[in-house]
C-alpha cells in the first residue's frame, strides 16, 4: 500500500511539473510577442492631453524601446534605463538616468516625470500610448 501510495504521489510531482514548465514557457513566448511590437523608436506627439509644438522642446523626444531596455532623447538631453514588461500591456521605466546639459525645453522635466510614472501601454493604429494610474499621459509616432 504504501508503495502503491509513493507512485502515486511521483507521478503527480511529474505530471505538475511538466504543467507548469508548458506554462511558463506560453508565458515567455506571449511576452517576446508583445514586447516585439514595442522594440523601435518612437517619436512623442502628445503630453498630458497636449500636442506637442517646436516651442515645447528643443527637438521632438523619442524612445528607442530594445527587450529590457530603452534610450533616447527628452528633446535635449540623452536618456537611457532598464525596461520591465509583463506582456499583459504592462511597462515601467525603471534605472532612469539622463544627461544634465542646460536646455531651453519647458516641458523636458514634465517627460521624464511622466516616463518614471509609466505602468501601462497600448498600441493602436501606429501609435504608442503610455498611462499611468490616472490615465493616459503621452502618445508617440513611430520613428
Amino acid at each position: 500500500m504504501k508503495r502503491i501510495l509513493m507512485l502515486v504521489v511521483a507521478v503527480s510531482l511529474v505530471c505538475s511539473c511538466k504543467s507548469t514548465k508548458e506554462t511558463k514557457a506560453t508565458t515567455s513566448a506571449n511576452e517576446k510577442a508583445i514586447e516585439k511590437k514595442l522594440q523601435q523608436t518612437w517619436i512623442l506627439e502628445n503630453l498630458n492631453g497636449k500636442v506637442i509644438t517646436e516651442k515645447d522642446f528643443s527637438s521632438f523626444p523619442k524612445i528607442v524601446i530594445a527587450p529590457s531596455s530603452f534610450s533616447g532623447t527628452t528633446g535635449c538631453n540623452a536618456i537611457k534605463g532598464d525596461l520591465l514588461s509583463n506582456g499583459d500591456e504592462k511597462i515601467q521605466f525603471l534605472n532612469l538616468t539622463s544627461e544634465t546639459k542646460k536646455c531651453d525645453a519647458k516641458k523636458e522635466g514634465e517627460f521624464i516625470q511622466l516616463l518614471k510614472t509609466t505602468s501601462g501601454y497600448s498600441i493602436k493604429d501606429n501609435k504608442l500610448f503610455f498611462a499611468n494610474q490616472f490615465g493616459l499621459t503621452m502618445s508617440f509616432k513611430k520613428g
